[in-house]
């Protein structure tokens, strides 16, 4: 998945190491038709490490920062802000994160929950064995268009566009069809997990 974002946060920024440079994205922030979130649930904010062996090892691309508003970007003021740089929607015990994508009109999306002191965060891959071809049978041959370089088949895969019709649909979308992309655990004040 590709952002126009040298470094998208935290386990955004990672999609850019972890799936080449085709970019997967959605007509509009998902889900469709649910309400924006202008803030994350007070449960969701704080410091969180991805390195097994707490934020002292951590690099800066292995910490995310979740305030209310957004998540810190890596001093580079490249925050993801609600409502101006990513659109943040509940689904469930899940949240979903849409940035805009590279493709004018399209979002990027990933998903995360919290289980206990864990935020696992879930992508869509298209380089994952049988991704594609899963997102066909969840969504239809006809609401998974494959673009690739200079518009010929047999050139490279460039972008994947996913358009589900209904909540219903990306929910199964999400379930069958994501990837799980990175796991964070909450950083307590005064020690490192």
């Amino acid at each position: 998945m590709m952002f126009s974002r040298s470094v998208l946060v935290g386990a955004v920024g990672l999609l850019l190491g972890l799936s080449g440079c085709v970019e997967v994205t959605f007509p509009e922030p998902m889900p469709a038709n649910r309400k924006e979130l202008s803030e994350f649930p007070s449960h969701w904010r704080g410091t969180w490490t991805s390195h097994a062996r707490g934020i002292e090892a951590a690099g800066d691309d292995e910490i995310m920062v979740i305030e209310a508003d957004r998540i810190l970007g890596n001093g580079d003021g490249e925050d993801l802000v609600l409502g101006q740089t990513c659109v943040l929607k509940k689904m469930g015990r899940s949240l979903v994160l849409s940035t805009p994508a590279e493709t004018r009109g399209r979002h990027n999306v990933v998903v995360a929950r919290i289980r206990g002191d864990k935020l696992e965060v879930r992508a869509f891959d298209p380089e994952q064995k049988g991704g594609i071809d899963t997102w066909e049978q969840v969504l239809g041959h006809d609401r998974v268009v494959k673009i690739h370089k200079k518009d010929d088949p047999t050139n490279k895969l460039r972008e994947v566009q996913l358009n589900p019709k209904s909540t219903c649909q990306f929910r199964k979308l999400v379930r069958e069809g994501s990837d799980e992309l990175v796991t964070y655990t909450r950083v307590t004040a005064g020690r490192a997990p």
